[in-house]
């Protein structure tokens, strides 16, 4: 198992991959996201020498609020075009997958045409990253409600879609965790995973442990990732003071030896 961090765009990128070095984690996880590491306002070569200098592993994240579900063609085409930067900001850093969060389609698409309309833009974008080297892995989203099923519709359209799941999305408002359901369609397609915890009602990005009740169960999340012989790259997709994702950290490296 690896352990990484999100760097975060509103500080200095250089700044950001020397503390998650110093602090002992194993790779970035590079959101590709304004202000501070937008695809036009960095020069990612330098960038690159910085990670292998300081001995880090890599893995790209284009942002979340690229519109790609807007009703606007336009609109859409444009979110397109970002994404492919971020593939191509990939291929740059030395990062050989490339993360996006599945955010559905245009409400006006009926469910048939928004798979149609997944396996042509995700289509495009796996394209344009085998032509660089780099893997395109779709992340669950926090809207849990037929999100499974979408999923095993989208990745049976694309076969060389990968999966990123995310353990803390997979808690909200649901009777239970998703991650076994998950990893039972698709655990042949998973390539990296991120973690952070929540009371189960939203999307809060707490600390491993924070939720007084609702919380996921660390220990059972790590032996299911265990059980289907996952033991890659973990992120801790975690919000607030560092000191908090530093401490999760440490009990993250705890509870993957005792889930063994």
């Amino acid at each position: 198992m690896q352990i990484g961090i999100i760097n975060n765009p509103r500080n200095k990128l250089l700044e950001e991959i020397q503390w998650i070095a110093a602090h002992n984690f194993d790779f970035i996880d590079l959101l590709i996201a304004a202000p501070g590491a937008a695809p036009e306002n960095r020069d990612w070569t330098t960038v690159r020498a910085a990670i292998t200098d300081e001995g880090l592993g890599v893995i790209c994240q284009a942002p979340a609020y690229l519109p790609i579900d807007n009703p606007s063609p336009i609109v859409r085409q444009a979110a397109l075009d970002e994404l492919r930067r971020c593939v191509d900001v990939a291929q740059i850093v030395g990062a050989t997958i490339c993360t996006t969060r599945f955010l559905g389609w245009p409400d006006y698409l009926t469910e048939n045409a928004g798979y149609e309309y997944y396996r042509q833009l995700i289509g495009i974008l796996i394209k344009h990253g085998q032509e660089q080297g780099v893997q395109i892995a779709l992340e669950n989203s926090p809207q849990n409600s037929h999100q499974l099923k979408y999923f095993r519709e989208i990745f049976h359209r694309l076969p060389d879609l990968k999966l990123l799941y995310h353990i803390g999305h997979g808690n909200i408002q649901t009777m239970q965790s998703m991650t076994r359901e998950y990893l039972f369609a698709l655990a042949d397609r998973l390539v990296h995973v991120h973690l952070s915890d929540n009371g189960g009602a939203r999307h809060e990005q707490l600390p491993l442990g924070a939720p007084a009740t609702g919380g996921i169960n660390l220990l059972r999340e790590l032996r299911t990732l265990r059980s289907f012989r996952y033991d890659g790259s973990i992120t801790l997709a975690i919000a607030g003071d560092r000191r908090w994702v530093v401490g999760s950290a440490e009990l993250l490296r705890t509870e993957w030896l005792q889930a063994l």
